[in-house]
């Protein structure tokens, strides 16, 4: 027989996790439709919850934050960290050129809400120093030793595929995704030109 206590604790628990994501959700939908910078009040009203509901399950707005980027990370890092196909190191290039356009594109107004917001909080720039690591390892684990040690074409390569250029293109430049990949892709066949030249 089931213990009538034990079972009006896990519907509060269960109801409690489905407010907490509705949070996170609404934050999501926010963002994603370009509002990069939404307060607490805006996300309660979004999330069809109290603020006071809002601040009950995140104790101040940085740690919703970090939240939404803990579940972005936990669904793309995956994808963004799986084995190349090929042994080749420039196709392997080209691999993570499509990985990251791709990324990029899907995490376009969360990464520019979360790096605009890293100035005023810590835990987010530490994510946000964090993250550029791991592109930064990813991108010298398939290069040659020669281009590693090569300041200029390293760090061209670098600037060639980060977040940056992605979201200058899209954004200043007014750019299509597809436009967008084909100046990444040229720029990064220029480079590559000097390595063959």
């Amino acid at each position: 027989m089931s213990d009538p206590q034990a079972n009006e604790v896990d519907g509060r628990k269960a109801r409690s996790e489905r407010s907490r994501q509705q949070i996170i959700d609404a934050l999501f939908r926010l963002v994603r439709s370009g509002e990069v910078n939404p307060s607490a009040a805006r996300v309660a009203e979004q999330a069809n919850v109290s603020l006071r509901t809002v601040f009950r399950h995140f104790e101040e707005i940085d740690s919703l934050y970090r939240e939404m980027v803990n579940q972005c990370e936990a669904h793309f890092l995956p994808t963004f960290m799986a084995p190349f196909a090929s042994t080749d190191w420039q196709e392997r290039l080209m691999e993570l050129r499509d990985r990251r356009m791709k990324f990029f594109e899907d995490v376009l107004y969360l990464r520019i809400c979360t790096e605009a917001r890293r100035y005023q909080s810590d835990v987010l720039m530490a994510d946000y120093k964090r993250f550029f690591k791991i592109e930064r390892a990813r991108l010298e684990s398939l290069l040659p030793d020669d281009i590693r040690q090569d300041i200029n074409l390293m760090s061209a390569l670098d600037v060639a595929l980060c977040f940056d250029t992605y979201r200058r293109l899209r954004q200043e430049s007014g750019m299509t995704p597809e436009e967008t990949r084909a100046a990444v892709a040229s720029l990064l066949d220029m480079i590559l030109a000097q390595v063959d030249a």
